[in-house]
Protein backbone atom coordinates (compact mmCIF):
# COMPACT_ATOMS: atom_id res chain seq x y z
CA UNK A 1 0.00 0.00 0.00
CA UNK A 2 2.77 2.47 1.18
CA UNK A 3 4.37 1.43 -2.22
CA UNK A 4 1.33 2.95 -4.39
CA UNK A 5 0.97 5.52 -2.55
CA UNK A 6 4.28 6.94 -3.10
CA UNK A 7 4.06 5.69 -6.57
CA UNK A 8 0.49 8.16 -7.23
CA UNK A 9 2.52 10.55 -5.34
CA UNK A 10 5.67 10.66 -7.57
CA UNK A 11 2.93 10.60 -11.26
CA UNK A 12 1.36 13.27 -9.68
CA UNK A 13 4.43 15.30 -9.46
CA UNK A 14 5.86 14.39 -13.13
CA UNK A 15 2.29 15.63 -14.32
CA UNK A 16 2.94 18.72 -12.32
CA UNK A 17 6.59 19.20 -13.95
CA UNK A 18 5.34 18.39 -17.38
CA UNK A 19 2.45 21.61 -16.56
CA UNK A 20 5.19 23.83 -15.70
CA UNK A 21 8.43 25.07 -17.08
CA UNK A 22 11.63 22.15 -16.24
CA UNK A 23 14.61 24.05 -14.61
CA UNK A 24 13.26 27.20 -13.18
CA UNK A 25 15.08 28.85 -10.05
CA UNK A 26 13.00 30.88 -7.97
CA UNK A 27 15.45 32.93 -5.39
CA UNK A 28 13.31 34.07 -2.05
CA UNK A 29 14.97 36.50 0.24
CA UNK A 30 12.00 37.19 2.30
CA UNK A 31 12.01 40.84 1.25
CA UNK A 32 9.32 41.67 -1.94
CA UNK A 33 8.33 38.96 -4.63
CA UNK A 34 10.88 35.85 -5.09
CA UNK A 35 13.23 36.43 -8.37
CA UNK A 36 12.11 33.69 -10.95
CA UNK A 37 13.79 32.99 -13.73
CA UNK A 38 15.33 30.47 -16.32
CA UNK A 39 19.16 29.97 -16.34
CA UNK A 40 20.77 29.01 -19.29
CA UNK A 41 20.91 25.28 -20.79
CA UNK A 42 24.87 24.75 -19.56
CA UNK A 43 26.83 21.35 -19.86
CA UNK A 44 27.67 19.94 -16.16
CA UNK A 45 30.89 20.94 -15.15
CA UNK A 46 32.87 18.15 -15.67
CA UNK A 47 35.21 16.50 -12.68
CA UNK A 48 37.50 14.21 -13.85
CA UNK A 49 39.47 11.25 -11.79
CA UNK A 50 42.20 12.95 -11.13
CA UNK A 51 41.23 16.06 -9.90
CA UNK A 52 38.90 14.52 -7.97
CA UNK A 53 41.03 12.69 -6.35
CA UNK A 54 43.75 15.57 -5.92
CA UNK A 55 40.38 17.50 -3.80
CA UNK A 56 39.33 14.99 -1.93
CA UNK A 57 42.91 14.19 -0.60
CA UNK A 58 43.06 18.19 0.51
CA UNK A 59 39.61 18.11 1.99
CA UNK A 60 40.07 15.49 4.11
CA UNK A 61 43.48 16.36 5.22
CA UNK A 62 42.70 19.84 6.22
CA UNK A 63 39.76 18.82 8.18
CA UNK A 64 41.17 17.96 12.02
CA UNK A 65 40.65 15.03 14.06
CA UNK A 66 40.19 15.57 17.86
CA UNK A 67 41.92 12.75 19.13
CA UNK A 68 40.59 12.12 23.15
CA UNK A 69 41.36 9.27 25.58
CA UNK A 70 38.17 7.76 27.26
CA UNK A 71 39.93 8.41 30.88
CA UNK A 72 42.74 10.76 31.90
CA UNK A 73 46.04 8.67 31.01
CA UNK A 74 44.81 6.31 28.29
CA UNK A 75 46.94 5.53 25.11
CA UNK A 76 45.09 6.73 22.04
CA UNK A 77 45.42 4.64 19.02
CA UNK A 78 46.33 6.71 16.09
CA UNK A 79 47.66 5.26 13.68
CA UNK A 80 45.61 3.06 11.10
CA UNK A 81 46.39 -0.40 8.92
CA UNK A 82 47.27 0.94 5.60
CA UNK A 83 47.14 -2.57 3.98
CA UNK A 84 44.31 -3.63 1.32
CA UNK A 85 42.99 -0.56 0.22
CA UNK A 86 39.88 -3.21 -0.36
CA UNK A 87 39.76 -3.62 3.78
CA UNK A 88 40.55 -0.18 4.31
CA UNK A 89 37.02 0.87 2.28
CA UNK A 90 34.87 -2.05 4.25
CA UNK A 91 32.50 -2.49 0.87
CA UNK A 92 29.53 -4.95 1.12
CA UNK A 93 30.14 -8.13 0.40
CA UNK A 94 28.07 -10.33 -1.82
CA UNK A 95 25.28 -12.97 -0.69
CA UNK A 96 27.62 -15.96 1.33
CA UNK A 97 29.84 -16.66 4.05
CA UNK A 98 31.35 -13.25 6.06
CA UNK A 99 34.82 -12.26 5.24
CA UNK A 100 37.10 -9.64 6.88
CA UNK A 101 37.26 -7.05 4.20
CA UNK A 102 33.31 -6.04 3.89
CA UNK A 103 30.29 -6.30 5.06
CA UNK A 104 28.09 -9.54 4.95
CA UNK A 105 24.37 -9.02 3.58
CA UNK A 106 21.96 -11.76 4.00
CA UNK A 107 20.75 -13.33 0.63
CA UNK A 108 17.06 -11.97 0.58
CA UNK A 109 17.73 -8.24 2.31
CA UNK A 110 14.44 -8.88 4.12
CA UNK A 111 15.80 -7.97 7.19
CA UNK A 112 16.50 -4.62 5.87
CA UNK A 113 14.37 -1.76 6.48
CA UNK A 114 13.42 0.59 3.18
CA UNK A 115 15.90 3.05 4.18
CA UNK A 116 18.55 0.57 5.04
CA UNK A 117 17.82 -1.28 1.67
CA UNK A 118 18.36 2.83 -0.21
CA UNK A 119 21.48 3.70 2.04
CA UNK A 120 22.91 -0.25 0.71
CA UNK A 121 22.43 0.45 -3.16
CA UNK A 122 23.17 4.18 -3.06
CA UNK A 123 26.67 3.03 -1.55
CA UNK A 124 27.32 0.01 -4.21
CA UNK A 125 26.41 2.80 -6.60
CA UNK A 126 29.45 4.49 -6.15
CA UNK A 127 31.88 1.70 -6.54
CA UNK A 128 33.60 2.90 -9.42
CA UNK A 129 35.08 5.65 -7.41
CA UNK A 130 35.74 3.31 -4.43
CA UNK A 131 39.63 3.34 -5.55
CA UNK A 132 39.62 6.91 -5.85
CA UNK A 133 38.43 7.85 -2.60
CA UNK A 134 40.64 4.91 -0.69
CA UNK A 135 43.64 6.91 -2.13
CA UNK A 136 42.46 10.12 -0.90
CA UNK A 137 41.76 9.10 2.68
CA UNK A 138 44.13 6.58 3.09
CA UNK A 139 46.76 9.46 4.60
CA UNK A 140 44.57 10.23 6.83
CA UNK A 141 44.41 9.14 10.89
CA UNK A 142 41.39 7.11 10.72
CA UNK A 143 40.25 6.61 7.60
CA UNK A 144 36.78 5.10 8.62
CA UNK A 145 35.62 8.41 9.89
CA UNK A 146 36.10 9.94 6.76
CA UNK A 147 34.31 7.06 4.86
CA UNK A 148 31.11 7.53 7.84
CA UNK A 149 31.25 10.95 6.85
CA UNK A 150 31.20 10.99 3.27
CA UNK A 151 28.45 7.65 3.36
CA UNK A 152 26.21 9.86 6.51
CA UNK A 153 26.75 13.15 3.75
CA UNK A 154 25.64 11.34 1.19
CA UNK A 155 22.85 9.20 2.01
CA UNK A 156 21.12 12.18 3.99
CA UNK A 157 21.10 14.14 1.22
CA UNK A 158 20.18 11.13 -1.36
CA UNK A 159 17.40 10.41 1.08
CA UNK A 160 16.49 13.91 1.24
CA UNK A 161 16.36 14.42 -2.36
CA UNK A 162 14.22 10.74 -2.59
CA UNK A 163 11.26 12.78 -1.16
CA UNK A 164 8.32 13.11 -4.09
CA UNK A 165 9.30 17.41 -3.19
CA UNK A 166 12.79 17.36 -1.92
CA UNK A 167 13.64 20.17 0.75
CA UNK A 168 16.84 20.51 1.65
CA UNK A 169 18.14 22.58 4.73
CA UNK A 170 21.01 23.41 6.94
CA UNK A 171 24.11 21.08 5.58
CA UNK A 172 21.95 19.76 2.71
CA UNK A 173 20.82 22.85 1.12
CA UNK A 174 25.07 23.75 1.19
CA UNK A 175 25.22 20.67 -0.64
CA UNK A 176 22.16 21.39 -2.76
CA UNK A 177 23.61 25.17 -3.67
CA UNK A 178 27.04 23.30 -4.48
CA UNK A 179 25.31 20.98 -6.76
CA UNK A 180 23.47 22.99 -8.44
CA UNK A 181 26.52 25.37 -9.21
CA UNK A 182 28.30 23.13 -10.71
CA UNK A 183 25.58 20.85 -12.59
CA UNK A 184 23.39 23.40 -13.50
CA UNK A 185 19.29 23.41 -13.21
CA UNK A 186 18.21 21.19 -15.65
CA UNK A 187 21.09 18.65 -14.58
CA UNK A 188 20.72 18.89 -10.64
CA UNK A 189 16.78 18.18 -11.20
CA UNK A 190 17.70 15.02 -13.24
CA UNK A 191 20.00 13.83 -10.14
CA UNK A 192 17.22 13.99 -8.21
CA UNK A 193 14.66 12.03 -10.54
CA UNK A 194 17.22 9.49 -10.36
CA UNK A 195 17.25 9.46 -6.44
CA UNK A 196 13.72 8.73 -6.29
CA UNK A 197 13.85 6.46 -9.01
CA UNK A 198 16.13 4.74 -7.03
CA UNK A 199 13.96 5.09 -3.79
CA UNK A 200 11.25 3.38 -5.49
CA UNK A 201 13.57 0.43 -7.10
CA UNK A 202 15.12 -0.42 -3.87
CA UNK A 203 11.27 -0.58 -1.63
CA UNK A 204 10.49 -3.16 -3.94
CA UNK A 205 13.95 -5.30 -3.83
CA UNK A 206 13.72 -8.20 -1.93
CA UNK A 207 17.00 -9.90 -3.25
CA UNK A 208 20.60 -8.84 -2.90
CA UNK A 209 20.78 -8.86 -6.85
CA UNK A 210 18.03 -6.52 -6.94
CA UNK A 211 19.57 -4.03 -4.64
CA UNK A 212 22.74 -4.12 -6.53
CA UNK A 213 21.10 -3.90 -10.27
CA UNK A 214 19.06 -1.05 -8.79
CA UNK A 215 22.76 0.64 -7.37
CA UNK A 216 23.95 -0.01 -11.21
CA UNK A 217 20.92 2.14 -12.58
CA UNK A 218 21.68 4.95 -10.51
CA UNK A 219 25.08 4.88 -11.91
CA UNK A 220 24.92 4.67 -15.05
CA UNK A 221 22.14 7.29 -15.41
CA UNK A 222 24.08 9.89 -12.76
CA UNK A 223 27.42 8.89 -14.57
CA UNK A 224 31.03 8.82 -12.95
CA UNK A 225 31.58 13.11 -12.66
CA UNK A 226 28.38 13.88 -11.08
CA UNK A 227 29.08 11.58 -8.59
CA UNK A 228 32.09 12.58 -8.05
CA UNK A 229 30.47 16.15 -7.56
CA UNK A 230 28.33 14.97 -5.00
CA UNK A 231 30.81 13.13 -3.21
CA UNK A 232 32.80 16.40 -3.04
CA UNK A 233 29.82 18.46 -2.44
CA UNK A 234 28.78 16.31 0.40
CA UNK A 235 32.25 16.10 2.14
CA UNK A 236 32.77 20.03 1.62
CA UNK A 237 29.64 20.49 3.67
CA UNK A 238 30.48 18.01 6.20
CA UNK A 239 33.90 18.97 6.97
CA UNK A 240 32.54 22.60 6.77
CA UNK A 241 30.39 21.74 9.69
CA UNK A 242 32.58 19.85 11.58
CA UNK A 243 34.92 22.91 11.68
CA UNK A 244 32.74 25.85 10.89
CA UNK A 245 33.24 29.69 9.33
CA UNK A 246 32.40 30.96 6.15
CA UNK A 247 35.68 31.84 5.42
CA UNK A 248 36.89 27.98 5.99
CA UNK A 249 33.83 27.01 3.71
CA UNK A 250 35.26 29.56 0.67
CA UNK A 251 38.67 28.06 1.32
CA UNK A 252 37.41 24.67 0.68
CA UNK A 253 35.50 25.48 -2.04
CA UNK A 254 38.49 27.29 -3.70
CA UNK A 255 40.32 23.97 -3.58
CA UNK A 256 37.40 22.02 -5.82
CA UNK A 257 37.94 21.15 -9.31
CA UNK A 258 37.07 23.84 -12.08
CA UNK A 259 35.90 25.88 -9.83
CA UNK A 260 37.65 29.01 -9.86
CA UNK A 261 35.79 29.46 -12.94
CA UNK A 262 32.41 28.50 -10.98
CA UNK A 263 31.49 32.24 -10.17
CA UNK A 264 30.17 32.41 -13.88
CA UNK A 265 28.27 28.74 -13.14
CA UNK A 266 26.76 30.24 -9.50
CA UNK A 267 25.91 33.21 -11.37
CA UNK A 268 23.87 31.01 -14.03
CA UNK A 269 22.23 29.20 -10.76
CA UNK A 270 21.85 33.26 -9.25
CA UNK A 271 24.21 32.55 -6.32
CA UNK A 272 27.06 34.74 -5.10
CA UNK A 273 29.02 31.86 -4.36
CA UNK A 274 30.80 34.14 -1.68
CA UNK A 275 28.10 33.54 0.45
CA UNK A 276 26.91 30.06 -0.25
CA UNK A 277 27.21 29.46 3.27
CA UNK A 278 24.06 31.68 3.52
CA UNK A 279 21.87 29.80 1.27
CA UNK A 280 19.05 28.58 4.15
CA UNK A 281 16.82 26.41 2.08
CA UNK A 282 16.79 24.94 -1.07
CA UNK A 283 13.46 22.90 -2.46
CA UNK A 284 11.83 21.23 -5.41
CA UNK A 285 8.46 21.22 -6.61
CA UNK A 286 6.81 20.75 -10.19
CA UNK A 287 10.17 21.63 -11.90
CA UNK A 288 11.09 24.81 -9.58
CA UNK A 289 14.12 24.91 -8.02
CA UNK A 290 13.65 27.17 -4.89
CA UNK A 291 16.49 28.39 -2.93
CA UNK A 292 15.93 30.86 0.20
CA UNK A 293 18.83 33.20 1.18
CA UNK A 294 19.71 36.72 2.13
CA UNK A 295 19.33 39.43 -0.99
CA UNK A 296 22.99 39.83 -0.10
CA UNK A 297 23.41 36.14 -1.64
CA UNK A 298 21.78 36.58 -5.07
CA UNK A 299 23.76 37.35 -7.81
CA UNK A 300 24.13 40.63 -10.24
CA UNK A 301 22.81 38.22 -12.50
CA UNK A 302 19.65 37.13 -11.16
CA UNK A 303 18.63 40.94 -9.92
CA UNK A 304 18.20 42.15 -13.54
CA UNK A 305 14.61 42.22 -14.63
CA UNK A 306 13.96 39.67 -17.18
CA UNK A 307 17.81 38.25 -16.99
CA UNK A 308 17.95 34.66 -18.35
CA UNK A 309 21.40 34.48 -17.31
CA UNK A 310 24.78 35.26 -17.57
CA UNK A 311 26.56 34.67 -21.29
CA UNK A 312 30.30 33.75 -21.50
CA UNK A 313 33.17 33.77 -24.08
CA UNK A 314 36.37 32.13 -23.76
CA UNK A 315 38.01 35.40 -24.79
CA UNK A 316 37.57 39.13 -24.91
CA UNK A 317 37.74 39.61 -28.95
CA UNK A 318 34.80 36.80 -28.82
CA UNK A 319 32.52 38.85 -26.53
CA UNK A 320 33.43 42.23 -28.77
CA UNK A 321 32.42 40.22 -31.75
CA UNK A 322 29.28 39.04 -30.52
CA UNK A 323 28.41 42.45 -28.59
CA UNK A 324 29.66 44.48 -30.92
CA UNK A 325 31.10 48.33 -29.97
CA UNK A 326 30.31 49.35 -26.19
CA UNK A 327 28.82 52.42 -27.20
CA UNK A 328 29.71 55.93 -28.55
CA UNK A 329 32.26 57.89 -25.89
CA UNK A 330 32.48 54.35 -24.18
CA UNK A 331 34.80 51.44 -24.01
CA UNK A 332 34.10 47.47 -22.45
CA UNK A 333 35.82 47.51 -18.81
CA UNK A 334 36.29 44.43 -16.64
CA UNK A 335 35.07 44.50 -13.25
CA UNK A 336 37.62 41.38 -12.66
CA UNK A 337 40.54 42.31 -14.50
CA UNK A 338 41.64 40.06 -17.65
CA UNK A 339 45.12 39.69 -16.66
CA UNK A 340 46.89 37.34 -17.65
CA UNK A 341 47.14 35.44 -13.92
CA UNK A 342 43.19 35.85 -13.60
CA UNK A 343 42.57 33.85 -16.34
CA UNK A 344 45.08 31.18 -15.16
CA UNK A 345 43.73 31.32 -11.82
CA UNK A 346 39.22 31.83 -12.89
CA UNK A 347 39.07 31.21 -16.44
CA UNK A 348 38.14 32.88 -19.39
CA UNK A 349 34.71 32.41 -18.92
CA UNK A 350 34.43 33.67 -14.86
CA UNK A 351 36.14 37.35 -16.77
CA UNK A 352 34.56 37.83 -20.24
CA UNK A 353 30.96 37.77 -19.67
CA UNK A 354 27.93 39.73 -19.45
CA UNK A 355 28.42 39.76 -15.71
CA UNK A 356 31.70 41.41 -15.05
CA UNK A 357 32.51 43.40 -18.92
CA UNK A 358 30.48 46.39 -18.72
CA UNK A 359 30.23 49.76 -20.98
CA UNK A 360 31.75 52.37 -19.17
CA UNK A 361 32.71 56.55 -20.33
CA UNK A 362 35.61 56.73 -22.02
CA UNK A 363 36.83 59.13 -19.22
CA UNK A 364 35.81 56.99 -16.64
CA UNK A 365 37.36 53.51 -18.08
CA UNK A 366 41.11 55.62 -18.68
CA UNK A 367 41.09 57.56 -14.77
CA UNK A 368 40.26 53.71 -13.32
CA UNK A 369 43.15 52.00 -15.77
CA UNK A 370 45.35 54.87 -14.75
CA UNK A 371 44.46 54.01 -10.66
CA UNK A 372 45.10 50.15 -10.87
CA UNK A 373 48.68 51.24 -12.12
CA UNK A 374 49.53 53.37 -9.53
CA UNK A 375 51.22 53.03 -6.43
CA UNK A 376 49.44 53.31 -3.54
CA UNK A 377 51.56 53.18 -0.21
CA UNK A 378 49.55 52.75 2.43
CA UNK A 379 47.93 49.50 1.42
CA UNK A 380 49.69 48.49 -1.70
CA UNK A 381 53.44 49.18 -0.47
CA UNK A 382 56.11 48.95 -3.24
CA UNK A 383 53.33 47.07 -5.90
CA UNK A 384 50.73 48.72 -8.19
CA UNK A 385 46.76 48.57 -7.40
CA UNK A 386 46.60 45.66 -10.27
CA UNK A 387 49.61 44.11 -8.84
CA UNK A 388 48.48 43.86 -5.05
CA UNK A 389 44.66 42.95 -6.26
CA UNK A 390 45.92 39.99 -8.43
CA UNK A 391 47.03 38.11 -5.43
CA UNK A 392 43.10 38.20 -4.02
CA UNK A 393 40.31 35.67 -4.48
CA UNK A 394 37.38 36.74 -7.37
CA UNK A 395 35.16 37.92 -4.88
CA UNK A 396 37.57 40.49 -3.34
CA UNK A 397 38.99 41.85 -6.49
CA UNK A 398 35.36 41.65 -7.74
CA UNK A 399 34.31 43.63 -4.69
CA UNK A 400 37.12 45.96 -4.70
CA UNK A 401 36.36 46.58 -8.45
CA UNK A 402 32.55 47.34 -7.27
CA UNK A 403 33.71 49.89 -5.15
CA UNK A 404 36.06 51.27 -7.71
CA UNK A 405 33.25 52.10 -10.20
CA UNK A 406 31.37 54.06 -7.42
CA UNK A 407 34.43 55.69 -6.11
CA UNK A 408 34.95 56.94 -9.57
CA UNK A 409 30.97 57.31 -10.50
CA UNK A 410 30.66 55.13 -12.70
CA UNK A 411 27.52 53.88 -10.24
CA UNK A 412 25.29 56.42 -8.34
Amino acid sequence: MAFRVQLAVLLLALLSACAAPKGRVRLDTGDGAPIEYSPPSARAVTVEADAFEKSLTELVLVTPLRLRAARPGDWVRASYDGGSRERAFGGFCEPGPRRGNCISLVEDVMGLGDWDKFSVALALSFDPLKESIARAVEETLAPQLFYSVIATGLVTWAALAANPEPAFTKVAAVVSALLLVYLGAETFLELIEASQDLKLATDSATTWRELEQSGQRFAARVGPSIARVLVLAATVAVSHGMTGGASLLAARLASLPNFPGGAVAASRAGINVASLDQVRAVSVSGGVITLSLPSTVVAMVAKGTGSSGARSWNSFSALKRARGPAGPGKQWHHIVEQTDGNVQRFGPQALHNTDNVIALDEAIHQRISGYYSSKIASFTGSQTVRQWLSTQSFQAQRDFGMKTLIRFGAIP
